[in-house]
C-alpha cells in the first residue's frame, strides 16, 4: 500500500513539473486599452517582462506580468499588481486595482474597451 502511495504522489510531482517546464501560453503580442482609451500594442514576453509602445502612457505600470490559473496577472515593475486578467477566447479582461477602471488585453486588432 505505502508502495503504491509513493508510486502516485511521484507520479505527481512529474506530471507538475512536466507542466511547469512547458511554454506559457499567454506570451505574445496584445493590444491593452483601459477604460475608454484607445488601444495600444503590448508584448507579454516568456520571461515575464512587458514591452508596449513609447507613446502607449496606459502601459507605462505594466511591466512584468505572470500567468495564473484562469488568467494573467499584471505587475508593476516594483511586483504590485496592476491588474488579474481572467482569459476567454485568447483575450483577457478585468478590472485595475488601483481605481476600478476595465481593462482589455486583445490579441486581435479590435480590442475594444469599455468605461467603468
Amino acid at each position: 500500500m505505502n508502495s503504491l502511495r509513493n508510486t502516485l504522489i511521484a507520479s505527481t510531482f512529474a506530471l507538475v513539473a512536466v507542466s511547469a517546464a512547458q511554454a506559457d501560453p499567454a506570451a505574445g503580442a496584445y493590444k491593452l486599452a483601459i477604460g475608454a482609451s484607445a488601444t495600444c500594442p503590448i508584448t507579454l514576453a516568456a520571461d515575464g517582462t512587458t514591452a508596449y509602445a513609447a507613446d502607449c502612457a496606459q502601459g507605462g505600470h505594466v511591466a512584468r506580468w505572470q500567468a495564473k490559473f484562469n488568467g494573467v496577472e499584471l505587475k508593476t515593475a516594483s511586483g504590485e499588481t496592476v491588474a488579474i486578467l481572467k482569459g476567454k477566447d485568447g483575450s483577457y479582461a478585468g478590472t485595475r486595482v488601483a481605481d476600478g477602471r476595465s481593462l482589455t488585453l486583445s490579441a486581435d486588432s479590435s480590442a475594444i474597451a469599455s468605461t467603468h
